[in-house]
């Protein structure tokens, strides 16, 4: 993602008479004596400690805070990650993994925890407003007093390309991951998929699971989903003679949820051991997890780390022998309990990862993995091919104050986890009072799109507007993320803020608003109890820009004088607007709307075209792959690349001589009040190329 708006800063940030400079301004105050740091390069600089005694965890003060607004992802359980906000250090919690300061409405500096060596970061505040870090290695053999690069700090104008620059200096210097540019990206995740358990208590022929998942008939599940539902058919049409595109099967990092049984003679050659759980004194300031009781009891049968390799390759060589294409890994954090004796949690972190990524990759013959429960720094700086992992806690259909938290909470994780590896947004019910609310947000999210309906609990009229009938999605270009002016709001609770979430096509950018407030607390609690405020019933209000797109500039073209054009999906309107331009939205809780923004081109002096996409979509301009124009003395063609069907639309200042489609003419309809073109798109789904001439 490109912008214009950050400058390099010839002086490094450092401590001078006490306090911690960045470009001039005091973040920190008081710093201690025993505070260091080591430049980097473009202005960014690692912070380090020196320790008195030698220990397997520091504490470490930083210094006094500054008032600035901030924004920070934690852990409030061991497997997931929420935002925070606030202006002061006792609004960090323990376990942040990354800390956005906005310096006197300036510039940004982000501040991030990393791995060093063989001991892993994360920061907290104090309610004196003193910032600390605490590095801990998870083994007590493995102790330190000096810590040279644990936590990351650079600067810039611009907060999503400050992160994306950071991550990037990070993979260079460390070495120990790589960002999501550098992976390659699994099958699945350009394909609708649907999810359901009901497999795990069907009899599933081995000899080929894709036709024992299509022809089974007992259990309750389904032989095909075409024959729950003749809407599939409606929706899908080539289902029937291809009704699986690929099958992922679930398993746990180590094996299972409590691992493996070493009493087991298949499990002997592995070196299983029961191998106690140990938790962080940072976790256990949060919400424990109920799924660790047990194992927290009993502990975990822990394959010996010189032997997974061999587990997971024979585990899925026997699922591929079956027809699996990949696998979801879950549970992944739990190893972080487990470092004792194996050299601590980011060394047995490396391990286990590094051996699972080259099992997939081997075995199944592409990057066909989906990480989760695995949103702890160990995983998100140590994976070199893992390309897919879930952004926020499961979705709970009946849990009615996480709907809008789950949303919030992937949107603000993908600032961070998006520039390592492909947010999973998770799947949703499309058969659900909050469907609409989730389908629009997995069609921003840049993620695959999987529903988790049960069988015959159907509804296509969301479907329809994520899915082409070929079984794709239109799935965007990054991470959706929220826009530049929501970072510091806090769109659940401070009941004003609105929730903007912005990503980019091939040709345009989209926006969702979505109205999260009212509708729960963080963080989320199974079983909690929301009382909504009186008046909650009122809709909110917030402002809307084309330039919330923060790169449109990336996909506008040479010939952009700054004009857009906005198509709001589910009211179907459409608007023209300089992008700094303002609108205001209203929307009641659980309610949003999606804009498509479309750069109006100039092709010559009186022409002005911007194409919008299939409008029907939720991600109208995910169907646009290209546009190219054929100027003449007497004539001008615009050439729109696009792919689906359904009705597309464009905005035009005049009114098209004709269109034509794989050039067989096509019919249109031209309204001259807000130039809205539309062409109705039938035949084949597979790309095509559409010509308007004036």
């Amino acid at each position: 993602m490109g912008s214009n708006e950050d400058v390099r800063i010839s002086v490094k940030p450092g401590v001078t008479g006490g306090s911690f400079m960045v470009r001039g301004t005091a973040v920190l105050t008081n710093v201690p004596a025993n505070i260091t740091v080591t430049p980097v390069n473009d202005g960014s600089v690692f912070v380090g400690a020196n320790a008195t005694s030698s220990s397997s965890r520091h504490v470490f003060n930083l210094g006094t805070l500054q008032v600035h607004r901030l924004v920070c992802l934690f852990r409030f359980k061991i497997w997931w990650m929420i935002p925070c906000f606030g202006t002061s250090g006792g609004d960090i919690p323990a376990e942040t993994q990354m800390l956005l300061l906005e310096v006197e409405n300036k510039f940004y500096v982000l501040i991030l925890p990393v791995l060093d060596g063989q001991f892993r970061t994360s920061l907290q505040g104090t309610p004196d407003n003193e910032l600390e870090f605490c590095i801990e290695s998870g083994d007590p053999d493995v102790q330190t007093t000096k810590i040279k690069e644990p936590v990351f700090v650079n600067s810039g104008n611009n907060p999503f390309k400050l992160i994306r620059n950071s991550i990037k200096i990070l993979e260079k210097h460390k070495g120990t991951f790589k960002h999501i540019d550098n992976k390659q990206k699994p099958e699945h995740i350009d394909w609708f998929g649907w999810n359901t358990w009901d497999a795990f208590y069907c009899n599933v022929d081995p000899e080929g699971i894709k036709d024992g998942l299509e022809n089974f008939s007992k259990g309750g599940c389904p032989p095909k989903l075409l024959t729950i539902d003749e809407g599939w058919q409606n929706i899908f049409p080539s289902y029937e003679e291809n009704p699986t595109g690929y099958v992922y099967i679930w398993h746990a990092m180590a094996g299972y949820w409590g691992g493996v049984l070493p009493e087991s003679e298949v499990m002997k050659k592995y070196n299983p051991k029961i191998q106690p759980v140990v938790q962080s004194p940072g976790n256990l300031t949060h919400v424990v997890c109920s799924t660790l009781d047990n194992i927290q009891e009993k502990g975990i049968g822990l394959i010996d780390p010189s032997k997974i390799r061999d587990f997971y390759h024979d585990f899925h060589s026997y699922q591929a022998s079956c027809g699996v294409d990949g696998v979801k890994v879950d549970v992944q954090s739990v190893l972080e309990l487990l470092g004792a004796g194996y050299g601590g949690r980011v060394s047995l972190t490396k391990s286990y990862l590094g051996a699972l990524e080259d099992s997939v990759t081997e075995t199944f013959k592409s990057n066909n993995l989906i990480c989760s429960m695995s949103l702890n720094t160990d995983f998100l700086y140590s994976t070199k091919k893992a390309a897919a992992a879930r952004a926020t806690e499961d979705f709970m259909p009946n849990e009615p104050t996480f709907q809008t938290l789950h949303v919030a909470a992937a949107a603000f994780n993908s600032l961070l986890i998006g520039e390592i590896i492909v947010p999973d947004w998770d799947m949703f019910y499309s058969d659900h009072i909050t469907a609409e609310f989730h389908g629009a947000a997995r069609a921003l999210s840049g993620s695959a799109v999987y529903v988790s309906d049960k069988p015959g609990s159907h509804d296509f009229d969301i479907i329809k507007k994520l899915v082409l009938p070929d079984g794709s999605i239109l799935r965007a270009r990054y991470a959706g993320r929220p826009t530049r002016d929501c970072l510091f709001n806090d769109p659940v609770t401070d009941g004003k803020s609105l929730l903007k979430i912005w990503n980019l096509n091939k040709l345009s950018g989209v926006i969702g608003v979505f109205n999260c407030q009212r509708a729960g607390i963080w963080p989320p609690i199974k079983g909690s109890i929301y009382m909504p405020a009186p008046g909650s019933g009122i809709p909110i209000s917030g402002i809307v820009s084309a330039g919330d797109v923060d790169a449109l500039e990336e996909v506008a073209g040479e010939n952009w004088r700054g004009h857009c054009a906005v198509y709001a999906c589910l009211s179907g309107s459409l608007k023209t607007m300089l992008k700094d331009a303002k609108f205001q939205v209203a929307l009641e809780h659980l309610k949003c709307e999606v804009f498509t923004v479309s750069p109006i081109r100039a092709f010559s002096e009186d022409l002005r075209f911007a194409p919008i996409g299939l409008l029907d979509m939720y991600n109208s301009g995910g169907a646009v792959e290209a546009m190219d124009s054929e100027n003449k003395s007497s004539e001008c063609k615009i050439k729109v690349r696009i792919r689906g069907c359904g009705r597309f639309g464009a905005y035009s200042n005049k009114k098209p001589k004709c269109c034509s489609m794989n050039e067989k003419d096509e019919e249109f309809i031209y309204n001259p009040i807000d130039g809205l073109v539309t062409v109705k798109v039938e035949g084949e789904y597979s790309s095509r190329e559409m010509v308007f001439v004036y």
